[in-house]
């Protein structure tokens, strides 16, 4: 008998006397059984255990495994198979079945209707342990404990996750100090390497006493000060450090739109043409737009010569918030009288914004 299961549910399809069939139904020790012809057939459980082709299809295939997203995807591969190594163990010390929605009789060591918690945990680290893998009854319990709390990260090896500081192991008293410095020298003269060592063990002596924080050797202080100042520019001539001051802080936040109107955007882009403008004279032409983040549609678009203007914004401002008219190629369905939106107020904004363009 291959792959005996001994708990079956109704929808299940087996394997039985050299064909697939459907468990229609469960009646105490008699089953019903729908063949693929859609032939009916009651027997006895036991009809179907005693069977040498009895298995459930589900078990008889290649288990399949979805792909490993999130946090472990950033892992080496090794370090992911030992934590999903590790949650099959939990998961059959504490179920009985290493797989999620296991079915079938656990193995007898394992099985919680037969053995307590604290056997079950010794038999796995037993069984670790004889595997090659020396592990305790402590360990098993304490990784229980770090997968109930945080999951399948809890497993993962916090060695191979802790991030490394860009310092190596300099005390951080030091690097603070260091950084004091630097910050205290901004857009003046840096002077020399040797005269910041100086200053770095004042601040030290201030800060902690005589004696109680030693300055690092000169080569290893060296290292340490291009560590902490390099990609700040802390070390660069002054005028360089005046002109990145004075640079305004970039938009590093990323800006969500998730409505129609919530975020609308305005830029301009010279064309590479020549028109002739209204005086006759040839010239290039500008074209300034307002884009609707969220839906990514053009609300309005004005097209003048080079150099828009502050009034071109306010054109676009009446274009995006004014209807406009409906034109004789367009659906009766666009128009406003269709729409749910109080347009009439809508209609009265267009009044004020007659002198937009003036």
């Amino acid at each position: 008998m291959s792959a005996v299961r001994h708990v079956v549910e109704v929808g299940d399809q087996i394997r039985f006397a050299g064909g697939v069939f459907t468990l229609a139904g469960l009646d105490g020790p008699r089953c019903r059984i729908v063949g693929e012809d859609g032939s009916v057939q009651v027997l006895l459980l036991t009809q179907l255990y005693a069977d040498e082709d009895f298995c459930v299809v589900a078990d008889c295939a290649e288990p399949r495994r979805a792909p490993v997203w999130g946090p472990l995807a950033g892992l080496e591969a090794g370090v992911r198979e030992k934590a999903l190594a590790w949650e099959r163990h939990i998961r059959e010390v504490e179920t009985g079945h290493p797989e999620p929605g296991g079915r079938g009789a656990p193995r007898e060591e394992f099985a919680p209707e037969l053995r307590s918690l604290a056997e079950r945990e010794a038999a796995k680290a037993a069984e670790l342990t004889e595997q090659g893998q020396p592990v305790s009854v402590a360990t098993v319990r304490r990784m229980r404990t770090r997968y109930r709390r945080q999951g399948v990260w809890g497993l993962v090896d916090g060695r191979t996750t802790r991030a490394r500081s860009p310092w190596g192991r300099a005390d951080e008293r030091v690097v603070n100090a260091i950084r004091t410095a630097l910050e205290a020298q901004r857009e003046r003269s840096t002077g020399t390497l040797s005269r910041l060592r100086r200053q770095v063990g004042w601040l030290l002596e201030d800060a902690y006493g005589p004696g109680t924080v030693e300055v690092p050797p000169v080569a290893t202080f060296n290292r340490l000060v291009h560590a902490v100042a390099d990609g700040q520019g802390l070390l660069d001539p002054a005028v360089q450090q005046r002109w990145r001051t004075s640079r305004p802080e970039p938009p590093f936040t990323p800006t969500v739109a998730a409505r129609p109107g919530e975020l609308v955007m305005m830029d301009s882009t010279p064309l590479d043409v020549l028109a002739v403008l209204e005086d006759g004279r040839t010239g290039r032409l500008e074209l300034t737009m307002a884009m609707d983040v969220a839906t990514r549609s053009i609300t309005a678009a004005v097209l003048r010569p080079r150099g828009t203007k502050a009034v071109d914004a306010a054109v676009l401002l009446a274009q995006t918030v004014v209807p406009e008219p409906l034109r004789p190629a367009w659906a009766e369905a666009l128009a406003m009288a269709s729409s749910v939106i109080p347009y009439e107020r809508l209609l009265s904004i267009d009044a004020r914004m007659q002198g937009a363009a003036a």
